[in-house]
C-alpha cells in the first residue's frame, strides 16, 4: 500500500501550533458558555470522519483527508461563532500549507471545513460529506462542561442525557446509523429534535454523497 506523504491527523496531534488553535478556539467558546468543542470533541470527529470514509468510500486518501478537517473542523471560533465554518477553512489553509498537502489536498479540506455547518454549508464532497456526520453526531453528556446549566440550556440539558452515541455503517444495506441512549428523566426526546432536526437533515444529504441512506437508533427504536 502506498504511504501516505502528507501529515495524518494523528501525527498533527503532535503539532504545537495545531494544538494551540484547537485549545484557543475551545477557549473562547467556554468563554461563551457553548459544551465542550476542544481536543475531546475534535478528535472524536477526526477518527469517526476517518473511519467513516474508509467503510464507505474504501479511499485511504481521502480519509486521511477527511481526518485532518475533522481535527480542524472548529478553529474558526478564535475568530466568531457566527460563520465559523468559513473562517476556520482559511485558517486551516494557512496551518496546513507547506506541510506536504497537494493543492488538492488542502482544498478537499477547506472545502469540507468551510460547509460543515448546517445554514450554510453543502456537503458536496465525500470528505465534506464524512465531517458533517460525525460533527453532528457527537453529542454526548462528557461534552458538558457545567452540570448546573441543564435545566436552563437546551443544548446542554440534551447532551448531557446521552449516555452513548456512536455511528454504525451497514455496507450490505447501504446505510449510516446514528445510534443513541437517551436517559429521558433529563431531557424528553422532542428536546433532541427540536435543536438537532437540522443536523439530521444535513447528515441525510451527506449520507447520499456517500451513496449511503442516514437513519437513526434512538432507545433501540428505529426511526
Amino acid at each position: 500500500m502506498k504511504e501516505i506523504e502528507f501529515p495524518t491527523y494523528r501525527e498533527l496531534l503532535k503539532d504545537r501550533r495545531i494544538l494551540y488553535y484547537i485549545n484557543r478556539a475551545d477557549y473562547f467558546l467556554e468563554r461563551m458558555g457553548y459544551t465542550d468543542h476542544g481536543i475531546k470533541h475534535v478528535g472524536w470527529v477526526a477518527e469517526k470522519a476517518r473511519w467513516l470514509l474508509m467503510e464507505t468510500v474504501g479511499d485511504r486518501r481521502l480519509s486521511e483527508l477527511a481526518g485532518v478537517a475533522g481535527l480542524l473542523h472548529d478553529i474558526g471560533h478564535i475568530v466568531s461563532r457566527h460563520d465559523h465554518a468559513q473562517s476556520g477553512a482559511l485558517l486551516a489553509y494557512q496551518l496546513l500549507k507547506g506541510k506536504g498537502y497537494l493543492d488538492d489536498d488542502l482544498t478537499e479540506i477547506t472545502f469540507a471545513i468551510g460547509n460543515h455547518e448546517e445554514g450554510t454549508g453543502e456537503p458536496a464532497t465525500e470528505v465534506a460529506a464524512a465531517l458533517v456526520i460525525a460533527d453532528k453526531s457527537h453529542v454526548h453528556r462528557t461534552r458538558v462542561r457545567n452540570k448546573r446549566n441543564i435545566r436552563e440550556d437546551i443544548h446542554d440539558r440534551v447532551n448531557y442525557a446521552v449516555l452513548y452515541s456512536n455511528l454504525e455503517v451497514d455496507r450490505s444495506r447501504k446505510t449510516i446509523k446514528l445510534v443513541l441512549k437517551i436517559d429521558t428523566t433529563i431531557s424528553d426526546l422532542l428536546d433532541y429534535f427540536s435543536i438537532f432536526q437540522p443536523r439530521m437533515e444535513m447528515c441525510r444529504r451527506a449520507s447520499e454523497v456517500l451513496g449511503f441512506k442516514f437513519r437513526l437508533r434512538i432507545n433501540d427504536t428505529d426511526l
